[in-house]
């Protein structure tokens, strides 16, 4: 099964792609040649002849005017970008051609393409064009960059795809959630993958606590023992300034989690849930990169 149905971060491509190809759409409708001109402007005229068909809304026969059944700009998009997204630069070039040629996104459709955007390393700007009275749209990387960014998410996905305990299944829903909106859900998600992932290394699997302690290599001494006290961890700091301080780095940031998901303290917005999501995605590849697991 894993081998035929498509990754969560394939199907958020497939989504931009097929958004921008709606964007497109709406760029190119009623000119035959602005398709051949928006392509030639993004580098990218090898493309061309190959789908010239495609993008041209209308054909004539004996001197009128008919709709082009080939006509299909959504195709179009996925095509040429699943060829080209291993670079960035001409990614980033074509969709902000489309974008530069868009003056308004329904919102709904934007929320969704940001959302996408956002899970593979990319923003959405978006400001006001006062004169026009129009919106301006361009797609910029994010801080970490998405070269960097999709290096980290690819080598994070095969690292879970070998576990044998379902973190994949986890990690997929919590994009999914993600780029659904369905926000407090990913952050939801994204509780019970750092919780499961840290359990899988207390012994007993039964103490995330335990699994992030043997993790970190961190410990706390109390009464000439180690303690797995959380409550003992934290009158250390508060008494000493010091100790254990990746543990509660962990810690705080998976109460966060469980506060604003599962016991509903406050409501939830976007940012929170990528925050969120990215910090357990960084968790884990600190982990597997320092070969703890």
């Amino acid at each position: 099964m894993d081998n035929i149905i498509d990754t969560e971060d394939r199907i958020a491509r497939s989504n931009i792609y097929c958004i921008f190809g709606t964007l497109l759409r709406g760029c190119i409708y009623e000119d035959n040649n602005k398709g051949e001109v928006l392509l030639k402007k993004s580098g990218l005229s090898s493309f061309v002849d190959e789908y010239k068909s495609n993008l041209c809304p209308y054909v004539y026969y004996k001197g009128y005017k008919n709709d082009n059944e080939e006509y299909n700009p959504e195709y179009v998009c996925i095509s040429i970008c699943e060829k080209i997204e291993s670079d960035d630069a001409a990614i980033l070039l074509f969709f902000n051609n489309i974008l530069e040629l868009t003056f308004e996104i329904e919102d709904k459709l934007c929320e969704k393409l940001s959302n996408y955007l956002n899970v593979i390393g990319y923003e959405l700007c978006i400001s006001n064009d006062k004169k026009r009275e129009f919106k301006n749209y361009k797609l910029v990387q994010d801080s970490k960059g998405a070269r960097e960014r999709n290096y980290d998410m690819s080598f994070l996905e095969n690292k879970l795809k070998e576990d044998s305990d379902g973190l994949y299944a986890i990690y997929n829903e919590a994009i999914s959630n993600f780029g659904a909106a369905r926000f407090l859900s990913c952050i939801d998600s994204s509780r019970i993958l750092f919780e499961r992932f840290f359990e899988k290394m207390d012994p007993e699997r039964k103490s995330y606590i335990k699994g992030i302690l043997f993790a970190t290599g961190e410990s706390i001494i109390k009464n000439g023992k180690k303690t797995t006290s959380i409550k003992d961890i934290y009158e250390y700091w508060l008494d000493n300034k010091e100790g254990a301080n990746r543990f509660r780095l962990f810690h705080t940031m998976y109460s966060a989690m469980s506060g604003l998901g599962a016991h509903k303290e406050d409501d939830v917005s976007k940012e929170d849930a990528l925050l969120l999501l990215r910090y357990v995605e960084d968790c884990l590849l600190w982990c597997y990169r320092k070969g703890i697991c």
